[in-house]
């Protein structure tokens, strides 16, 4: 006997959102996907975070006036691609969390950790997974 296709509440598929928050770090920059800004409300700034003793990046939401605050993303309606960034410095900074092999030839994936109560991402760079280039 055949479905009744019409009488079916479907879901529509968001493409534009990454299943997972991942970061991608390759020699040129970090590019963050949209799940990344979707976690994070599409926040105007924020402030990256690091610790080295425990190899974690993380990106906190905060107010443009707080200290260190960056600019981050557009409203979500403006923000069609996804993020990102090649200032040396944040670069070099987060790349310096990876394991000590590092192929420049190769990016690295890192999946985030949303923290809804704290506004942040965190990114446990021992996690990060070694993948080519498309």
């Amino acid at each position: 006997m055949m479905k009744d296709f019409k009488n079916i509440s479907f879901d529509i598929i968001d493409l534009t959102v990454n299943a997972s928050p991942d970061i991608y770090i390759n020699k040129g920059g970090i590019s963050f996907t949209k799940k990344v800004l979707e976690d994070l409300g599409y926040p105007a700034n924020v402030q990256y975070c690091i610790s080295a003793e425990n190899k974690v990046f993380a990106i906190r939401v905060c107010r443009s006036n707080d200290a260190k605050s960056t600019p981050f993303s557009k409203p979500r309606a403006e923000q069609t691609t996804t993020l990102s960034t090649n200032n040396k410095n944040f670069v070099e900074s987060v790349k310096a969390l990876l394991k000590d092999a590092q192929d420049p030839n190769m990016r690295y994936k890192v999946t985030g950790h949303f923290d809804s109560e704290s506004k942040t991402m965190f990114f446990d760079m021992e996690e990060a997974v070694e993948e080519a280039f498309r």
